[in-house]
């Protein structure tokens, strides 16, 4: 299991690494795995947390993906790219570019991940999905009808008993 030195928090877990760092360390603390032979970026993703504030996650791992780390930071906004460090980074930052909102400094490329076309950013938690504000949804609760479940018995009671 590896620390970095500039870590918050660390946990190792039975399955990989868990660092939690600064946003100010982000870069630094890439590069650090990366000189550690941390060689390949598995994925990079992130969570909406309020407003404009985010959760981001890396994962990396050796060159045979034996030994895994995750790095976690909040951030507002923006976040440094990772893609001089880690090239195949660029599709997860423009995937969560297009998904969340969140800016990545210094991204080459800036294009959407996917050719759908979004009114906003549909993994935060301000996003309105239209299927649920035009049309009814299933089991949604009628007001005007006033229904009246049968009273349940207490269970292992059966009616007879009674």
């Amino acid at each position: 299991m590896i620390n970095y030195p500039g870590a918050t928090r660390f946990e190792a877990r039975h399955d990989a690494s868990w660092l939690w760092i600064t946003a100010d360390s982000w870069l630094d603390c890439a590069s650090w795995l990366k000189a550690r032979k941390f060689v390949r970026c598995e994925w990079l993703t992130a969570v909406h947390l309020a407003e404009d504030q985010f959760q981001v996650t890396l994962c990396v791992s050796d060159s045979l993906a034996n030994e895994k780390v995750l790095v976690v930071t909040q951030v507002d906004q923006e976040i440094e790219s990772l893609e001089q460090i880690y090239p195949v980074v660029q599709f997860h930052e423009r995937e969560v570019r297009q998904m969340l909102g969140l800016n990545f400094k210094n991204a080459t490329d800036e294009s959407p991940a996917f050719s759908a076309d979004f009114a906003g950013h549909p993994l935060r938690r301000d996003f309105a999905l239209t299927e649920r504000t035009e049309h009814e949804w299933p089991g949604q609760v009628d007001p005007e009808k006033q229904t009246k479940r049968r009273p349940a018995l207490a269970p292992g009671v059966r009616q007879e008993w009674l």
